[in-house]
């Protein structure tokens, strides 16, 4: 392929307003926001884009929008699956048609497969398109760790299979991923815990597709970019307040509502509405405004 994506890819969340429709203006200044702060591409359609709560033309409807909107600025990234496999290659395929510049692609839900099941299913998605594939590894949504033989044998065999975003706590799962670059120089490792960047940088993974850079980039970009400079104390330093970010995600179920909320009090300065079954919460607003406090993070662009 000639593409390879590294950097900082925020999971960007996904904005509603109070009839359950999408906020196209704090979708637009979400969007705006974070390219001006120098991200290296965005994620659509993530977890934390709650995918799977939209309907399939609902997807496909935001990720028009959005593609048309960020209009080359920087690449996008357009989460893609489902538990079903036609589902996942329709909406593989209409990322294609839209100008994405690659797919996200999560192992199917629900059911446990067989390596050899979970082969074929990333194979058929791979042969439906030509953009980059990177593979999804959630374990702890999907209820199944991918394996790096696994993914060793999708990337070998799949030249548009790039890359694999890994949200795992493991840094020895990490760095076995990492090995697939011996054999495929190209493939692209993305670590999704914001704790984890640093160690997976100096591993040698391509980025990290993390939380709270959808709130914060700048943080995770500086950190990034002084790591590939050089600027090893100036690494150490930004990861030491990276580290006091994690802390966002116990404060509520989905995780993505604490993220939002920082969104919309860091950046948007105003409310989104939730949608169902998500409902609103003064208290979560409280928490993270708390949170937001503490970290001085109101202040950080000052």
């Amino acid at each position: 392929m000639d593409y390879k994506f590294k950097g900082i890819i925020p999971p960007v969340v996904t904005l509603f307003n109070k009839d359950g429709k999408f906020d196209w203006e704090a979708n637009y200044m979400l969007a705006d926001h974070l390219i001006k702060k120098g991200v290296h591409g965005l994620l659509y359609m993530g977890s934390m884009g709650e995918f799977s709560s939209l309907t399939v033309e609902e997807r496909k409807l935001f990720v028009e929008k959005m593609v048309r909107y960020v209009d080359g600025h920087v690449p996008v990234l357009i989460g893609t699956g489902t538990a079903s496999l036609q589902d996942t290659i329709y909406l593989s395929q209409h990322a294609e048609y839209i100008g994405a510049n690659g797919v996200l692609v999560v192992n199917p839900f629900y059911w446990k497969y067989t390596e050899r099941q979970l082969y074929d299913y990333y194979i058929n998605v791979a042969k439906s398109i030509t953009i980059p594939l990177i593979i999804y590894n959630i374990p702890s949504l999907t209820g199944q760790d991918l394996s790096p033989n696994l993914i060793l044998r999708l990337a070998m065999d799949r030249e548009n299979i790039v890359g694999v975003k890994d949200t795992t706590e493991r840094l020895g799962h990490i760095r076995q991923l990492i090995g697939i670059t011996e054999q495929r120089p190209d493939f692209s490792v993305f670590a999704a815990f914001d704790d984890l960047l640093l160690p997976a940088l100096q591993m040698g993974a391509a980025g990290g597709i993390n939380g709270t850079a959808t709130f914060l980039p700048e943080l995770s970009v500086r950190l990034f970019e002084s790591f590939k400079a050089g600027q090893y104390q100036t690494a150490l330093t930004l990861n030491e307040s990276l580290l006091k970010l994690m802390s966002i995600y116990e404060l509520s179920q989905p995780l993505f509502m604490a993220v939002k909320e920082a969104v919309h009090q860091l950046i948007l300065g105003h409310q989104t509405s939730p949608r169902l079954p998500i409902a609103e919460c003064d208290d979560l607003k409280k928490a993270v405004q708390l949170f937001l406090k503490q970290n001085n993070l109101f202040s950080y662009n000052n």
